[in-house]
């Protein structure tokens, strides 16, 4: 076809103009719509709103239309009310920041269809996210999944979605308002169960925080083990339906593909339970199971209100678990995530600033949440004062820097990545978990992990018998789980697969801290990053310890009580040096009886110094760690609902769908417990206990606060560092 000359192509521009005035100028003579008082603020501000939907052009709202034309008899929405009584009133939660579900009374959703069509459907999915965007008369959608912008024709009502071909459209309007009205039915959500006045919860920078740490969490756990082993999430851009939902599509009918689960926590790969999740909660979450999640974001919230200041959630894979799981549990066979830690640490910190969005945007934008991820003790300071939980990021995982046995790991891999997490925001990290590595030996443990440790490593722990001032680990022969079954250990022999022990001592394992093992924790102190003892052989502590004393360095943790004991259970000698440098301790969480000894022993020593007299907790949630269970005697002497904080917060039963929980039945079922616990603890453990454990934010960061004090030392490279790793 031969092309138009300018000439020509202009008078056919023209010509179409003209065809368009007239209908321009007869809707300019239409009388004025008559608009409704709408909401002209940012769009993060819509947030938990109660809205009905209007035209700028035409007046007409946004209505239900259950046997569309437009849809082809599909449920769908229009913009063909005449009156705001016929509106749909569409609850506004947020997905994240700037992006909504719009939720009716009746509990559909706006949703893009297939083609161009705008659809009502029964349950959220990727095409019910939509952007909006504040525009000069009114606000814009943008579809999320497709990208594509919401338009309505004024003359017919119908949605569609923009495109090149409908520029010159008299009858096109990409813009619609919020009225404010009431009457929605709110999303479905987790109660927190608590009221009062919550700028009690804010302080003043310059003055010691009151309040507790839990020094040892693990809220982005899963995303561990390939994204396959924790069932539920803290949070979903759909909601509490799909953050907690029903666990079988990971864990099969009645558990079954819980193999890791069931055997790590039950001792039991025969174990069943019922799966469901909301709104019902029959079985989980409870203080016993390690697989399914326990810091939903509400549950979290309501663990902040009871003084909660500070949480450090440690990023945390094991790729011996991860390739277990991934081989086991059919359900990991499908898009799984890497097993590489560094991998899954990076995903790890992308998710939980994900959440600090998400929750900032459930409260209306930015830095209006309670949540808020910090990197030094300053901003944590700050962030407390203006009433906000201080997030802190660290790392446990058994292969960090791809430095386990089998891996490529040098003094340039070490630096290049150990930047890399500071750069994302990671302020503690162990140098060993679990297994030996080429930086550290692990404190030694029988069966399961000593499984573990061969396959991580190519070999079982290699002990050696404590010394004098050393609680060791209780270590039997022949391989772990099955070495002593009729035939399989002469096989075992024979492939020399069967580890012998003396077991009538107590085993601590031979190897130390590395050279890399020395350059990474002397890197981690010129980076005023906190390093952390527990999991550690007791050679490898005592060469930490070494360094930290001769660089005068306080930047040294004990946060679960998984560093080894002395003789008769006492506390051992480096722990005492840890503390004695200033270092921070919290012990593994209990209940109200058995903190006051928890607490007590550590204590102690710390009365000893001029230091804060601060001691924390440490959950381990959510880590392959189980919780503490109703006190022994909660039926004589129950925690009494509702209760009054000493801020003023007045909490009663936490319920979860139709689930209600109760520390007296339950113990720490999950996350938002802590209230109950804390309470707990105030009535039923010593006045010294209690004050402790609310010191023990402050203490934490006083330990913080001394790492950046300490000022440019030299290397220090300590005795005896071990060169077999």
């Amino acid at each position: 076809m031969k092309s138009l000359s300018r000439g020509a192509a202009y008078l056919l521009s023209l010509g179409a103009a003209c065809a368009v005035i007239p209908q321009v100028a007869a809707m300019s003579s239409a009388p004025a719509p008559q608009l409704e008082e709408h909401y002209t603020g940012p769009a993060s501000g819509l947030a938990q709103g109660c809205f009905v939907l209007q035209s700028p052009a035409s007046g007409l709202f946004v209505q239900y239309e259950p046997n569309s034309g437009i849809t082809d008899g599909k449920p769908a929405y229009s913009v063909s009310a005449e009156s705001e009584a016929l509106a749909s009133r569409f609850y506004l939660k947020p997905s994240r920041q700037d992006h909504f579900l719009f939720r009716d009374i009746d509990g559909r959703y706006l949703s893009g269809g297939s083609a161009s069509a705008i659809r009502a459907v029964d349950k959220a999915e990727d095409r019910s996210e939509w952007s909006v965007t504040s525009a000069d008369s009114g606000f814009e959608f943008r579809n999320a999944a497709s990208h594509l912008q919401l338009a309505h024709h004024t003359d017919k009502g119908d949605f569609y979605y923009t495109g090149a071909l409908d520029l010159l459209r008299y009858d096109r309007e990409t813009r619609l308002n919020f009225v404010a009205t009431d009457g929605c039915a709110e999303f479905p959500e987790v109660t927190l169960n608590s009221q009062g006045n919550m700028e009690a919860l804010r302080g003043e920078v310059s003055e010691p925080v009151r309040g507790y740490i839990d020094a040892h969490a693990h809220i982005t756990s899963y995303e561990f083990m390939g994204g396959k082993f924790m069932a539920g999430e803290p949070f979903n851009r759909f909601g509490v339906e799909e953050a907690l939902k029903d666990s079988k599509e990971l864990h099969g009918k009645d558990g079954a593909l819980d193999i890791i689960g069931n055997l790590y926590t039950f001792d039991d790969i025969s174990h069943r339970y019922d799966t469901r999740g909301w709104p019902d909660f029959p079985w989980w979450p409870n203080h016993q199971q390690m697989s399914h999640m326990g810091y939903y974001y509400k549950w979290m919230e309501r663990a902040y209100q009871s003084g909660l200041r500070i949480i450090v959630t440690n990023l945390v894979e094991n790729e011996v678990l991860c390739w277990a799981q991934s081989n086991i549990n059919p359900a990991s066979w499908i898009n799984p995530n890497s097993c590489n830690v560094m991998d899954s640490i990076r995903l790890q910190a992308q998710r939980l600033r994900e959440l600090e969005e998400y929750i900032d945007a459930q409260a209306g934008g930015p830095g209006k949440g309670f949540f808020h991820v910090v990197t030094s003790p300053q901003e944590a300071r700050e962030t407390i004062a203006a009433g906000r939980l201080a997030v802190v990021m660290g790392i446990e995982a058994s292969e960090t820097f791809n430095c386990g046995l089998n891996d490529y790991c040098t003094r340039e891999t070490i630096e290049t990545l150990l930047q890399e997490v500071y750069d994302l925001g990671v302020r503690s990290l162990y140098p060993t978990h679990k297994f030996d590595n080429q930086l550290a030996g692990s404190v030694v443990e029988g069966g399961f992990i000593n499984v573990g440790e061969l396959l991580s490593t190519g070999r079982f722990f290699e002990t050696e018998e404590c010394d004098d001032e050393t609680t060791g680990r209780h270590m039997t022969d022949g391989f772990p789980l099955i070495g002593d079954i009729d035939g399989i250990r002469e096989i075992l022999d024979a492939v020399h697969l069967n580890p012998e022990y003396d077991e009538s001592i107590g085993h601590c394992n031979q190897h130390g801290l590395s050279p890399l093992g020395s350059y990474l924790v002397n890197r981690m102190i010129d980076l005023k990053m906190m390093v952390e003892l527990d999991h550690m052989s007791n050679h490898t502590a005592t060469a930490v310890m070494d360094i930290a004393e001769a660089r005068g360095y306080s930047g040294v943790l004990s946060t679960h009580s998984w560093m080894l004991k002395g003789k008769d259970g006492a506390v051992h000698y480096n722990t005492q040096r840890l503390i004695e440098a200033g270092g921070f301790t919290a012990p593994y969480n209990s209940d109200a009886n058995d903190m006051q000894h928890r607490v007590g022993r550590y204590l102690d020593l710390v009365e000893l110094t001029p230091y804060w007299r601060g001691v924390g907790i440490g959950t381990d949630m959510s880590g392959l760690g189980g919780q503490p269970g109703p006190r022994s005697d909660a039926t004589e002497r129950p925690l009494e609902y509702p209760f009054v904080s000493e801020f003023g917060i007045r909490f009663d039963r936490q319920t979860s769908g139709n689930r209600v929980f109760d520390l007296n039945t339950d113990g720490i079922a999950h996350y938002g417990l802590l209230p109950d616990f804390i309470e707990d603890l105030r009535q039923r453990a010593p006045a010294r206990t209690y004050e402790a454990v609310m010191n023990s934010a402050e203490a934490y960061l006083q330990t913080w606060e001394r790492t950046y004090q300490a000022g440019v030392t030299d290397h220090y490279e300590p005795a005896g560092l071990d060169y077999s790793l």
